[in-house]
């Protein structure tokens, strides 16, 4: 435990067991990916983007500290308006602009462009002012396909498969959401979308989820 001050567990997104704020500070327990983490995040810092946490140093306990960024955290998936999704996805945009050519060790995969995220969902995302201005958890973060991360953001951010919107509509706010991240995404980010619902219904050990990413499978190929 940090010696002198209180620590605070996080709510809200999806919150990492043992992840605590200490001050103006954020404690994570290291992952198995944490090393790369952490040179990612300097990287970051580095190149001038503000929409992560920096990363601090390890305390006495061996966690990995990060600056801690002030905002909300979505809980759960939900509807969005427009200027949102734009703000999310130009947010996203400049995060994979920052990653290109980031690749510190061994030889990159064959279809790398930029360092994935992995887990772009409103849920982990910081907001302020009522918009996306920083992400967060970077634990699943690894070089990749921009497509790849885009068709992943789409779904959870347009929350693809919901009912409740038309058909026109999410047709609409998809082209808005790839329209504003920029040119060269739209021909792939339907394809990415249905292959990582795919991935999800077959790998996902928890009930509900998976019958949840079955839906929005069917939903998108429909």
């Amino acid at each position: 435990m940090t010696r002198g001050m209180q620590e605070l567990p996080l709510s809200g997104g999806r919150t990492t067991d043992g992840v605590v704020r200490v001050g103006e500070t954020v404690r994570r327990p290291p992952k198995a990916n944490s090393a790369f983490v952490q040179r990612l995040l300097v990287h970051l810092e580095r190149r001038g983007f503000h929409g992560a946490p920096r990363y601090i140093g390890k305390d006495e306990d061996g966690r990995d500290t990060l600056s801690y960024l002030e905002g909300s955290v979505p809980g759960d998936l939900g509807w969005f308006e427009d200027g949102v999704l734009i703000a999310a996805a130009r947010l996203i945009s400049r995060y994979h602009a920052a990653t290109a050519g980031f690749y510190p060790q061994g030889l990159a995969p064959p279809d790398f462009e930029v360092v994935c995220h992995n887990d772009l969902s409103p849920c982990n995302a910081v907001f302020s002012g009522g918009l996306p201005v920083a992400l967060i958890d970077f634990d699943a973060a690894a070089p990749g396909a921009r497509t790849w991360d885009l068709g992943y953001a789409a779904w959870l951010w347009l929350d693809i498969g919901n009912d409740d919107l038309t058909r026109g509509e999410q047709i609409r706010r998809l082209r808005l959401f790839v329209s504003a991240y920029g040119p060269g995404a739209a021909p792939q980010v339907v394809s990415a979308m249905i292959r990582r619902q795919q991935l999800l219904v077959q790998a996902d050990g928890d009930a509900g989820r998976t019958a949840w990413a079955a839906n929005c499978l069917a939903w998108t190929l429909e």
